[in-house]
């Protein structure tokens, strides 16, 4: 990275293996910070990955009434993000939830188009990490960009705003409002194995490297 990078001091007290966790949440901030407004209802679905970890936290901080849906096995780490409600998405109580949420983040991309369409309101939006399974996605985001409503989206940030963003990431985490949340650590020599864990899709939040192993 240029020393013209977006890069930002650590905070006080950040160990270093819980410092690079500005990727999934930049991706996350992009729809969170447009959508997200104080009073807001929103739901993350799939807040146990790099993107929706970072997607319920920083939902909470803009204000709104966070629902973060999770597996089963994610429900304590869930509860930890500070969020008001966490749903196992295996559930009746999922399947229950109504059309009342003003944002709906697909954080993983696997939300069936059925699911999604039924939990956001007439007024709210909807964003997915990628095309949705079998690009099921794709007409909707082809018609919100051609009618400009902005109704369906993929969040990209916007050109030039990493530092800003850095910055601001940075003192949400010395504040104590953003943390990392760590899966697991590999050593630089065993990256094979740290990507063969990630490809499973079972991983809980960040996977570090070390490239010196401390």
């Amino acid at each position: 990275m240029a020393e013209t990078g977006a890069i930002g001091i650590m905070p006080e007290g950040t160990p270093f293996n819980e410092a690079p966790v500005c990727e999934g949440a930049y991706y996350a901030n992009a729809s969170v910070s447009k959508f997200c407004k104080p009073g807001a209802k929103a739901l993350i679905y799939g807040a146990s990955g790099a993107i929706g970890v970072a997607a319920a936290q920083l939902a909470k901080c803009y204000g709104a009434d966070v629902t973060a849906v999770v597996a089963g096995r994610h429900i304590e780490m869930a509860k930890s993000l500070g969020v008001d409600r966490v749903v196992d998405y295996e559930t009746t109580e999922f399947r229950q939830l109504g059309k009342n949420f003003d944002f709906v983040l697909d954080a993983v991309g696997k939300m069936a188009v059925f699911q999604w369409r039924r939990l956001v309101n007439s007024d709210g939006f909807f964003a997915v990490t990628d095309l949705g399974r079998w690009g099921q996605d794709i007409p909707f985001l082809l018609w919100s960009a051609v009618t400009r409503t902005g109704k369906a989206s993929v969040p990209l940030p916007q050109r030039g705003t990493a530092q800003t963003f850095v910055n601001f990431l940075g003192q949400l985490m010395a504040t104590g409002q953003f943390r990392a949340i760590v899966d697991r650590r590999y050593p630089l020599d065993e990256i094979d194995d740290a990507y063969s864990y990630v490809q499973t899709g079972q991983k809980t939040g960040i996977v570090v490297i070390d490239v010196k192993h401390l």
